[in-house]
């Protein structure tokens, strides 16, 4: 589908995925920075870099509309004890004038407005809109989502992607098209990376790769791959600067892959349904999951995984969320090789490590 067509016709399945992760993630970050009576940071600021005209030919609604239901949906429950506290901004921008001028004109009803929530739709190209808004993405007291659905557009370069992992107190997301993925067949190394060098299904591993190498040792991302209905597979990087950033995006990729965690289609081959996954039978056991749980026995038996903090890492880096250790934690404890007093590890412990494993 070409971009410019893209809100013309009905959001096909693997656009729904991707948006359905958007709005997961806005809706597990959002009382991160509100949830508290005194909130750490005094301002909120969510970026749709993309936002195009809100909705699709059917009126299905766009990432702009899946940000704003979460913020009205959050000061209806009052449950958000900080709201009152922080100012709250959602910042929408497109490069084509007419569809800002479709959204704004949408989202200026009653329906759409939220107390304590302020809402700005600009027209503006991607690299306008980071200069524009430069002093809040650079603002170590704001807390930042950035959304980054770049429609085809290879807006995020090496050197933009670089300046997104330094911004201070700021998670992004950002879309990666199959034309942008499909450079990274020939990339030299990718003999090495991945097995099947021509495998579509594996491209987006690699370009995840590719961008790990780019970002400091201690900053973390993820991915997600995105099969479309014509074959094509497109993706999702996330960074954040936090563990609890990243173990967020992990738990909303796995809600959305009990299979793998990385993918709407079966990117390992296991030919396993989810639902198969309540069947208590090796054979049901997905392959990510079976060789992750080889290597953490491995490591906590070398000794290598001492406390809760290493363990978390090491979860993270492989892509997995705190409930994965549980198995093998529980499996060492039984056969009197560890003790330890937690049953899976907390994330709000990373940066403390106070809790240990220790070889028996």
């Amino acid at each position: 589908m070409g971009k410019h067509r893209f809100h013309k016709e009905p959001y096909d399945a693997g656009t729904l995925t991707k948006l359905d992760i958007f709005e997961a993630y806005t809706q597990a970050w959002i009382p991160v920075f509100l949830s508290q009576p005194e909130p750490r940071f005094t301002e909120v600021h969510i970026f749709d870099f993309f936002c195009g005209p809100g909705t699709d030919s059917t009126g299905a609604p766009g990432s702009p509309l899946r940000i704003l239901k979460q913020l009205k949906i959050y000061h209806a429950s009052h449950r958000l004890y900080g709201w009152d506290k922080v100012k709250i901004y959602v910042h929408l921008s497109d490069a084509d004038h007419g569809k800002c001028s479709a959204l704004a004109e949408l989202i200026d009803t009653p329906d759409w407005k939220t107390p304590g929530v302020s809402v700005q739709v600009n027209t503006l190209l991607f690299e306008e809109a980071l200069a524009t808004h430069r002093a809040i993405l650079e603002n170590p007291r704001a807390a930042k989502l950035l959304i980054i659905d770049q429609c085809g557009v290879n807006a995020v370069t090496d050197a933009v992607f670089h300046c997104l992992t330094k911004l201070p107190t700021s998670d992004f997301i950002f879309f990666l098209s199959s034309s942008t993925l499909n450079r990274f067949r020939d990339h030299p190394s990718i003999k090495v990376k991945i097995d099947r060098p021509e495998d579509s299904y594996h491209v987006h591993r690699l370009a995840f790769e590719h961008f790990k190498d780019l970002a400091d040792a201690d900053y973390f991302l993820g991915r997600f791959s995105i099969k479309k209905p014509k074959g094509n597979i497109y993706g999702l990087i996330f960074g954040s600067a936090h563990p609890r950033g990243i173990h967020k995006f992990l738990e909303v990729a796995w809600n959305n892959d009990a299979i793998s965690g990385e993918a709407n289609f079966d990117i390992d081959r296991d030919n396993i349904a989810a639902d198969e996954l309540l069947l208590d039978l090796p054979v049901m056991r997905p392959k990510k999951i079976q060789e992750f749980e080889s290597d953490l026995e491995a490591t906590i038996r070398s000794g290598a995984i001492n406390n809760e903090s290493t363990l978390l890492r090491f979860l993270m880096e492989a892509g997995m969320t705190s409930r994965h250790s549980r198995t093998i934690l529980k499996k060492l404890k039984d056969e009197h090789v560890i003790a330890c007093e937690f049953n899976s590890p907390d994330i709000r412990n990373f940066y403390k490590g106070t809790r240990s494993i220790t070889l028996l």
